[in-house]
């Protein structure tokens, strides 16, 4: 309950933040942290340690011995709510620095336009899709120093952006690969890995190759994630399987049972 409190809280903040950087025009804000929310980010992060590792992912957390401790007891199932309070002091004494993201947001905002562009396409195909493209009216990317990389959260909007305190993004030079990613996700969260209990492999493989049959002349550089030997592109070919992606989706389950 009390950490349901604190990402109350965080709402409030985020929804009147002056550090909130957004042009009439755009399509997405760009947020630099609060204390509170960078407690969260090392929360979930932690509470989720098994998975990353499990999965293979690499995490950034704070080098300090109140951390270690906290993930040894999420490995033991004991990690709770209780220990937010604990990452909050940790973060508040010694580590959070507002200035640690602004050549972060700096970086960021010199790819609005590309960003802008990429959501009015995506945006652009909704109507002719024979699902649920759920895709919102703005969007907040929020930055982290914490965590595995992107993350998103379908109900408000919000993209997590892992970064550094150099202005470096996780995998990309460019950030808008990542911000792309995660909105996407967004999109077929509830309609299509809901809806048909996609695997995380499935679900990762479906959104990375998604971009990149929508946008690799925007986005050179961005790649499909290996999540094993099984080939997505046997089925998900072009634009027209994305319009229908819910029954490209049941024939890729129909025919793979393990994925």
């Amino acid at each position: 309950m009390r950490l349901l409190k604190y990402i109350l809280i965080i709402n409030i903040i985020l929804s009147a933040s002056c550090w909130a950087q957004e042009t009439p025009s755009s399509k997405f804000s760009i947020t630099i942290p609060t204390v509170a929310q960078e407690a969260t980010s090392i929360w979930r992060t932690i509470n989720d340690i098994k998975f990353f590792e499990k999965n293979g992912y690499v995490v950034n957390l704070p080098k300090d011995e109140l951390i270690e401790k906290l993930i040894d007891k999420s490995k033991k199932g004991t990690f709770n709510n209780n220990d937010y309070s604990a990452i909050y002091n940790l973060l508040e004494s010694k580590v959070y620095n507002k200035t640690d993201y602004k050549l972060s947001l700096k970086n960021v905002q010199l790819q609005e336009q590309l960003i802008n562009n990429m959501i009015v396409e995506l945006h652009s195909i909704q109507d002719s899709c024979s699902w649920n493209f759920n895709m919102l009216d703005n969007y907040n990317v929020v930055f982290t120093l914490y965590g595995s990389g992107g993350s998103y959260d379908p109900q408000n909007g919000t993209v997590t952006l892992f970064t550094t305190k150099k202005g470096d993004f996780k995998n990309y030079k460019n950030p808008a690969n990542t911000i792309i990613h995660e909105i996407v996700h967004i999109a077929i969260e509830e309609s299509i890995v809901q809806k048909f209990e996609l695997s995380h492999s499935l679900k990762e493989l479906t959104v990375d190759t998604m971009v990149k049959l929508l946008f690799s002349n925007l986005l050179p550089e961005y790649k499909v994630q290996n999540m094993g030997n099984f080939n997505i592109d046997n089925y998900l070919k072009n634009t027209n399987d994305i319009k229908n992606l819910d029954k490209t989706i049941k024939n890729i389950k129909a025919q793979n049972k393990a994925v």
